[in-house]
């Protein structure tokens, strides 16, 4: 029986050719030299997206964090988690490059090596990577930017109204800023969202300076101010300082698109980087916060600057503004999913229209969702309680753990021990974030 010209005989498989014509060995394989990416996004762009991905507005809580963790325990946890999201960035993307290298795959995404880790187990195992695989794709796409929405509109209303002496609605704020956000959700490659997340970073910075003009107008004291948390007060800092720092969702996507992926992990690289500078940036603030206004630090400090000076208004505006700037980047995660899997549904010469389309169809979702939905952005706080630990921690210890099983753990098997205590204090999180957002929910009520 002949074979066609150019394939192998059954059960022999064809190795990845190099330019030159010559085969590539599996152990030779780079699957970041055979990533088609189209729009790549260069290593100073993607250490923006990366840099305002982890540093939001949550960052003029961090005070009121460091009045329940204390100053000394407030440094060390802000320089442990950002070293926390660090590494389960770096075991989800390493364990990724290994699977794509062995298996001669240009690139995974986040659900997609989860289930290909989990393949190289049992067979429970590999169910349990398609179910993961699900359960994040679902997740993801079905993360909204409802509450960035509701905050630009409630804020702008609370500034505008009380400066010019208006009395609109926040449906009707929220319906406003829907007009920006519907331009800015219409941009598609991640490349050029690098202006917008700059912007926004700025916008978070500018915020900084001028919080520190209203905290340093007094000499700063140290009197009364505690060093350490106490048992019921650990647990509140924990949430507010860790999931201000986390990204989770965001790895994969800014990752996959870059020109130069190899500076994102490693030493300096892109992820360590940030992170360090990032532990600097809220271990100086959350400090010099606390110690200027002490048990007094508000829930947001803002709060504690007089309402009628201009610059908090200004504070007010700039967080909006950041907010709105940050929604292009947010959205992306969830309408890209959506459209890796319609895309094959939809005929070629359509797929520019479609995809204006899905992005219009799913931000009037949301649109619809701010401004019916009540007190949304509690509830959102439960879910993410609920789903955070799993998604920026749980799922990366499972990740590293079944592809190394049973035998690549190192010495004394260290690697799977450190896996289950970061496990066991990723169930505190779960606990404790849960049962805190379940007391504002009913606080909410009462």
């Amino acid at each position: 029986m002949s074979m066609e010209k150019g394939q192998p005989p059954e059960g022999v498989e064809l190795l990845p050719i190099k330019a030159d014509g010559s085969p590539i060995t599996p152990n030779l394989y780079d699957p970041h030299q055979y990533r088609n990416v189209p729009n790549p996004t260069s290593t100073l762009g993607t250490f923006v997206h990366v840099m305002k991905s982890a540093l939001g507005i949550g960052i003029l809580s961090v005070p009121y964090a460091f009045k329940n963790g204390g100053l000394l325990f407030g440094v060390f946890g802000a320089f442990f988690f950002a070293m926390l999201c660090s590494h389960s960035a770096h075991i989800l993307v390493h364990t990724s490059y290994k699977i794509c290298k062995k298996e001669r795959i240009p690139v995974l995404g986040f659900a997609e090596t989860v289930e290909k880790a989990c393949s190289y187990g049992s067979s429970g195992v590999r169910v349990l990577g398609t179910v993961l695989r699900n359960v994040i794709d679902w997740y993801l796409m079905l993360t909204t930017v409802v509450v960035f929405i509701v905050f630009v509109g409630t804020t702008l209303r609370e500034v505008v109204n009380f400066r010019a002496g208006l009395d609109w609605s926040d449906r009707t704020y929220i319906l406003l800023v829907g007009v920006p956000i519907l331009l800015i959700t219409q941009i598609r490659e991640i490349k050029y969202l690098v202006p917008f997340s700059a912007i926004a970073g700025f916008l978070i910075m500018a915020n900084i300076v001028i919080s520190l003009v209203f905290i340093f107008q007094e000499p700063l004291s140290l009197e009364n101010r505690r060093m350490l948390p106490t048992a019921s007060t650990v647990a509140p800092y924990m949430g507010i300082v860790y999931f201000a720092l986390d990204a989770t969702c965001l790895i994969f996507p800014l990752e996959n698109q870059m020109r130069h992926p190899q500076h994102y992990l490693g030493c300096p690289g892109i992820v360590n980087v940030n992170y360090v500078c990032l532990a600097v940036l809220y271990s100086f603030f959350g400090a010099v916060g606390y110690i200027r206004y002490g048990d007094d630090v508000a829930s947001s400090i803002i709060l504690n600057f007089p309402t009628e000076n201009v610059f908090v208004s200004t504070i007010q505006v700039l967080s909006a503004l950041a907010v709105l700037f940050s929604v292009g980047l947010i959205f992306y995660v969830p309408t890209e999913i959506a459209w890796k899997k319609l895309h094959t549904k939809v005929p070629k010469e359509w797929s520019g229209l479609a995809q204006s389309g899905l992005r219009l169809s799913v931000l009037a979702l949301n649109m619809a969702a701010a401004c019916g939905i009540p007190h949304l952005g509690t509830f959102m706080g439960l879910l993410g309680a609920v789903l955070n630990p799993i998604l920026a921690l749980w799922i990366p210890l499972v990740v590293d753990t079944a592809y190394r099983w049973p035998d690549d753990f190192g010495r004394l098997r260290w690697r799977l021990v450190k896996n289950f205590v970061l496990c066991c204090f990723g169930l505190f999180l779960l606990v404790t974030g849960t049962i805190s957002s379940v007391n504002n929910i009913i606080a909410l009520y009462q």
